[in-house]
Order: C-alpha cells, then structure tokens, then sequence
C-alpha cells in the first residue's frame, strides 16, 4: 500500500513538472518576442529578463527532476517549494506587471492535486511568506507595487486555500459515504451469495441439495446438444443405514452420511456435480465420460466407502449400493432418474454393497468387487 501511494506521489509530481517545463518555456518564448518591441535597452533587457531568469529556472527545474529521482518522501512539499521558485523569479523578471504577484496562488492550487491538508497550510504560507519577501528585499517590485497589492494578495492565497479546504472536507465526506456504500453492497452481496449457496448444499455433508439435482438435470436435459453427449446419473444408498440408526442413534447416522460424502467428494472430479438426494441417497450426475469409464469411477467410490470401518460402529464397516443410468435419445428427466433408482432397488435386493449398470435397452448388468 506504501508503495503505491509513493509511485501515485512520483506520477502527480512527474505531471506536475511537465506542466512547469512547459511553463519555462512559454517564459522564454514569450520574453523573446517582447524584447523586440522593449523600448528599454535591449541588451540589458536580454540579461535581465531573458538570460538570468531563464537560467535561475532551469536550475530550479534540474533540481526538482534530481529529486524526483533521488527522493522518495516528501517530495510533494518540495514541488511546492519548486512551484514558488518559479512563480518568484517571473514575477522578480517581470517586476513591472504588478497583477503577476497572483502567480503566488499556484502552488496553492497545485496542492490540490494530492489532497493533503498539510500540504494545502504548507502552499499557503509559502507563498505569502514568498510575496513578502519579494515586496521586503525587492526596490524594483515596491516601486510598481503597492501595499494593497500586497494585501489583496494574501487575500487572494487565504480564501483560495479556505476554498480548495472546503473541497477537500467535501470530497473526503462524499469518499467515505461512498465508500460505507460500497462496502454495504458489498456485505449485502456477499451475504446474498451465502445464503443463495446455503439453499443450494447440504448443510451436513456439503454437497448439493435435492432441489439442485432437479434444477441441474433439468438445465442439462434443456439443451439442444445433450443427446449428442454421455450422460449419466448414479443413485447411491447406505446400506443398512436404518439398522444403524435405530442401533446407534441418529448422531451416529450422520457420522457415517459425512463418512460416505467424504468419499464422494475424494473420488468426484470437477467434471461430476454430487448431491445428497434426501437421508442416505445420494446422486451423481456426470458428461463426458463412457458408461465403462463411469462405471468405474462409480466402483471406486463402492470400495472407497467399503474400507470405512468405524470404531463407533463395533469395527463394521459402511457399504453402499449405486445404480447407474445412461441418457438415451427421447428420455425425459423421470424416466432417466427412475432408471438409475431401479438399477440401485436391483442393487439392494440382490445383496447390496454392489454397482448394478441399467441402460434400459438391455438387461441391468450386475457389477462386483
């Protein structure tokens, strides 16, 4: 954060610099073309006004350009300083041009750039501490100047600085309330993404809910493509989970319900989309892989979750059914989930802890470890 308000500080300042160059050289052009049509002597108009200005400034202006890259902090007050400079020696040069003393509002007016009240008292006192100055140690500028020159000066410099700080007060007042907004949107989004993320998992086990099973099948089966792509669904079922509960109580049974997610989630790819159905059902839903491919994957999670052996359950271990059904052209979302639900009900009936394959078109294919 430091260092991004350093490289704003050096950006501000290098702008700031360009515009003071180009000033310079308006000086020098402007001066130059005055001195044809001076009657004062024209070499000594030269020397006074062209050649020991211009050279005072270009110093001034090497110096804030050695600065700028030698200082790091700061440097925002020394451009101020380099702002007087500047408008000290025109008006020095041009003492003739009483309405040239107002130059001493720019370095007020420059601080505005980096909207630091300091830096606003700072510009402010410099430059009425420079205009006395000039008006104290200058015979020529109190020949040309009088003291209400000087007055309406520090008039100018007081009520423009007072102006510029109301600005800031006012922009600082509208930053804040702009930023309590934002961060209020903010909160209201993020809690509106939590709670939209709550209505879609499964508080216990994480995974998707049962009304999102429905609303992704149906999104899927919307799409004109589908029937072009492997589509699957797997239906999976603890075993035995009711003898677990009435046994060892319903804690128990969402110990072994996370237990089974668990391997889920470790098995599933980003290419899956898992859901508890509802108590002990779960579903998966998956595009891309081949029915071999799927069936396999399907098996890993069958022995994954085989292998869960719990002390709390007297050391037996957690088993699970699965059907699966694959996406046949002209299947509506019913008759797809009804297949996979009865490959699993095939599952259970014949001995449970296996995968049963039903692609509707042929026999259910009985798969074991």
């Amino acid at each position: 954060m430091k260092n991004e308000s350093v490289m704003h500080t050096t950006s501000l300042v290098r702008e700031i610099l360009n515009a003071l160059w180009i000033i310079v050289g308006l000086y020098v052009i402007a001066t130059s073309v005055d001195a044809f049509f001076t009657t004062k002597d024209k070499w000594l108009f030269l020397q006074l006004v062209i050649i020991y200005p211009t050279l005072t400034l270009a110093m001034t202006m090497g110096m804030l350009e050695i600065c700028l890259r030698k200082i790091k902090n700061h440097m925002e007050y020394i451009v101020i300083l380099g702002v007087n400079i500047v408008a000290s020696v025109i008006i020095l040069s041009l003492y003739e041009k009483p309405i040239l003393i107002f130059l001493l509002v720019f370095p007020v007016l420059v601080s505005l750039y980096f909207y630091k009240s300091k830096l606003l008292k700072f510009a402010c006192i410099t430059g009425i501490l420079s205009g006395v100055l000039i008006y104290a140690l200058s015979d020529e500028v109190r020949t040309y100047y009088k003291h209400s020159d000087m007055i309406i000066m520090i008039a100018v410099v007081l009520g423009t600085s007072l102006i510029i700080h109301s600005l800031m007060k006012h922009s600082l007042r509208l930053a804040n309330e702009l930023l309590k907004t934002t961060e209020e949107k903010q909160y209201l989004f993020s809690k509106n993404v939590q709670m939209e993320k709550l209505s879609l998992l499964d508080p216990v086990t994480e995974l998707y809910n049962h009304r999102s099973f429905h609303e992704y099948l149906e999104s899927l089966l919307r799409m004109d493509t589908i029937n072009e792509l492997d589509l699957h669904i797997a239906v999976l079922d603890i075993d035995n989970f009711k003898r677990i509960n009435d046994t060892y109580g319903h804690q128990m049974g969402d110990l072994v319900i996370m237990e089974v997610a668990n391997q889920i989630k470790f098995f599933t790819e980003n290419d899956d989309f898992a859901f508890r159905y509802g108590g002990e059902e779960f579903a998966i839903i998956n595009i891309g892989l081949s029915t071999e491919e799927f069936l396999e994957k399907m098996e890993n999670i069958r022995r994954g979750t085989s292998k869960v052996c719990l002390k709390e359950l007297e050391g037996n271990c957690v088993t699970v059914s699965i059907g699966i059904q694959k996406l046949l052209p002209g299947m509506s979302k019913d008759v797809l989930f009804n297949g996979a639900d009865t490959s699993l009900y095939i599952a259970k009936k014949s001995g449970k802890n296996k995968v049963i394959v039903n692609s509707i078109e042929r026999p259910p294919v009985e798969v074991f470890s």
